[in-house]
């Protein structure tokens, strides 16, 4: 089982150099830049990692722009800013091997001893209000739905139609792009595919400073990224 560890990136120098170096050796690291100028792109090329840079805005254009150059029977999406911990990424390739072979495992923020450094009381309570709406509407067992760390088959996507997925007006109009995976969760769970979660811990952000949670540049972008899932939720329930 050969894998390709996905990384967008816009402007995370700071957290490229303190988290990529810690990495287990991987098949391919590939990463997708949505627009960097902080030299994120010139220190990947010197590292030696494949670089693509995004043509269209939004982390789905990212994911589904990298899914074209991905060489692995594996994908692995993980984010650079300190949020994804390189020591879960071997055991989630190792549970991604396990018989009887999941399409998708999770590393979630929410099971057994896990915990979110990065989580603040809405945040927490967000995640843990759109997982429980999944698992209700689509049949779905996750403890969490939303998480960018995960591992899935490369063929995943392209079976669940997210290939094809343009992003809607709505998106625009919010100034919200949603990720591909609410839509892997909620798709995934619908198509009865094999699922799986193993613990993992969400450090902190790096080089990224906490914008408080009650502040009201705060509680704009939290009402964005509220009304973008739900709007994608029931979407996605009147398919």
């Amino acid at each position: 089982m050969t894998s390709t560890l996905v990384v967008p990136v816009l402007n995370e120098l700071r957290g490229l150099k303190a988290v990529m170096p810690r990495l287990p050796a991987l098949d391919q690291i590939l990463v997708v830049d949505g627009g960097s100028t902080d030299g994120s792109v010139e220190w990947c090329l010197r590292q030696g990692y494949e670089v693509v840079v995004q043509r269209r805005p939004g982390l789905r254009a990212a994911l589904a722009e990298a899914w074209n150059k991905a060489r692995g029977d594996v994908l692995v999406t993980f984010s650079p800013d300190g949020n994804s911990d390189p020591a879960r990424v071997a055991p989630l390739l190792q549970a991604m091997a396990a018989p009887p072979g999941p399409d998708m495992v999770i590393v979630s923020r929410y099971l057994d001893w896990a915990r979110s450094d990065d989580d603040t009381p809405l945040t927490w309570l967000a995640n843990r209000f759109f997982t429980s709406w999944i698992n209700r509407l689509f049949g779905g067992r996750y403890t969490d739905a939303l998480v960018m760390f995960r591992a899935y088959r490369r063929d995943l996507p392209e079976r669940l139609g997210l290939l094809a997925e343009r992003s809607p007006a709505w998106e625009r109009h919010i100034g919200r792009y949603v990720s591909w995976e609410p839509m892997l969760s909620i798709r995934a769970a619908r198509a009865g595919c094999r699922l799986a979660e193993i613990p993992g811990d969400e450090p902190p952000r790096v080089g990224h400073g906490h914008v408080g949670w009650l502040l009201p540049e705060s509680r704009i972008r939290h009402v964005r990224v509220g009304l973008a899932m739900a709007w994608l939720v029931m979407e996605e329930a009147h398919r």
